[in-house]
């Protein structure tokens, strides 16, 4: 049965190239992984099942702005030739990864997850229960991350074990978020990979 990578820690890549970009994902896990991709600008493969041990080309255009998942913040600047990304833990967690290409970020939580999901999975650091997160770590009336955007009740479980993933939406000190840490990357390259499973965390 794959596992379906399909609502926690989701990566979000803004492409804006001269040359075509290339985005692949390797797939370290014991088990097949499902990847859900979201577009806003672009396009990239859909809907991909990548098997352990394989390696995807997911055929990202230049100009690819989007998630492998179901939902992020959006980088909202660009810069010609090169790309911008960041790993989001907003939305909770069920397997790790690093992406590389820029700055290497990675996230692999340790035990101890404050609201445990299904498979071995994390809710997000938004809610007080799993109950709590039925309606999405983010609702529209406001959550347990105030104003949607600062540090939910565990948030702290997130950004303390995985400082260059965004644990709640101003984890890079937008509006005096705090902690503001470094948790997006913007460099000059057009080949990024996404590793699943990589058995490592990222303290930069």
């Amino acid at each position: 049965m794959p596992r379906l990578f399909n609502y926690a820690a989701l990566v979000s890549v803004l492409a804006t190239a001269v040359t075509a970009a290339t985005l692949n994902v390797v797939n370290k896990c014991n088990e097949q992984v499902f990847l859900f991709t979201q577009t806003s600008f672009g396009s990239i493969a859909n809907n991909i099942f990548v098997n352990a041990g394989a390696t995807q080309n997911m055929g990202i255009s230049s100009n690819w702005d989007g998630a492998i998942n179901e939902l992020v913040v959006l980088p909202t600047f660009a810069i010609p030739g090169s790309v911008t990304y960041d790993i989001s833990l907003i939305y909770g967690y069920n397997v790790g990864m690093e992406i590389t290409g820029c700055e290497a970020f990675a996230c692999t939580l340790p035990g101890g997850c404050p609201v445990p999901g299904p498979s071995g999975s994390c809710y997000s650091g938004c809610c007080t229960s799993a109950a709590a997160c039925s309606g999405g770590a983010l609702p529209a009336g406001g959550g347990g991350c105030p104003n949607n955007a600062f540090a939910g009740p565990h948030s702290n479980f997130f950004y303390g074990n995985c400082p260059n993933a965004y644990a709640f939406p101003d984890n890079d000190g937008a509006n005096g978020g705090t902690p503001a840490n470094n948790v997006d990357t913007t460099c000059a390259t057009t080949s990024v990979t996404l590793t699943l499973c990589p058995g490592t965390t990222s303290h930069l």
